[in-house]
């Protein structure tokens, strides 16, 4: 990172210093990074410390959208601070700059049945309907299937978008090999409801898992 006690992990990197980037970020103790406009957009869960900007105190367990030519300036305090944040990955849908701020465990208590009867829950974070974007929340028992993200119910047209997902906590298994804590699994446009999407299910221990949908182009 260009700034001092910044560290970044990369998952996916399309560019040079300003990419369209998948990353985990520590921001070690004290640390903080320069006041930046996001010309394409940020989004975050705050997986561990406090994150600070001029908007408030972001404990983990919370989701952060900063939309396309918002600005802060983040800061962290002795607790420090790690995130797993995608930038460059938005539309220009003429929403405005301000932020939105969710509490994951405040969004869990509305999450709702993924069927009606299963036990996974699902909390919607953001959708856009013009854009085909969906970023939720899921809450998986374990070794329960993870289900797929429908189309109005239409399974044939499911993850016509592609699907990103980023394990919070517990664990996934997907054609018998399994991604922990902070793994991060990318299914491609069409890959709903066929293997290797198909096998996917949580671990013996349930799991946590942010899901991006509807954002991927076939190429």
């Amino acid at each position: 990172s260009p700034s001092y006690g910044v560290n970044r992990f990369l998952l996916d990197r399309v560019g040079e210093e300003k990419a369209r980037a998948t990353t985990i970020v520590e921001y070690k103790p004290n640390s903080k990074f320069p006041q930046h406009t996001h010309i394409g957009g940020e989004e975050f869960l705050v997986l561990k410390g406090t994150f600070k900007d001029q908007f408030g105190a972001f404990a983990a367990g919370t989701y952060v959208r900063n939309p396309i030519d918002s600005v802060h300036e983040p800061w962290v305090d002795d607790d420090g601070c790690t995130i797993f944040v995608k930038l460059l990955q938005m539309a220009d849908t003429g929403e405005g700059i301000t932020p939105l701020h969710v509490d994951l465990e405040q969004a869990k208590k509305t999450a709702t049945q993924h069927d009606g009867t299963s036990s996974t829950l699902i909390a919607k974070l953001y959708s856009n309907a013009a854009t085909g974007e969906c970023v939720e929340m899921c809450w998986l028992e374990p070794n329960q299937a993870f289900p797929p993200q429908l189309d109005d119910d239409d399974v044939a047209n499911s993850g016509k978008g592609g699907e990103e997902l980023f394990i919070v906590q517990g664990s996934l298994t997907c054609q018998a090999e399994s991604y922990g804590e902070w793994g991060w699994l990318r299914f491609p446009p069409g890959s709903q409801p066929v293997e290797p999407r198909a096998t996917l299910q949580a671990g013996p221990q349930g799991a946590q898992v942010y899901r991006k949908t509807g954002h991927l182009t076939p190429k």
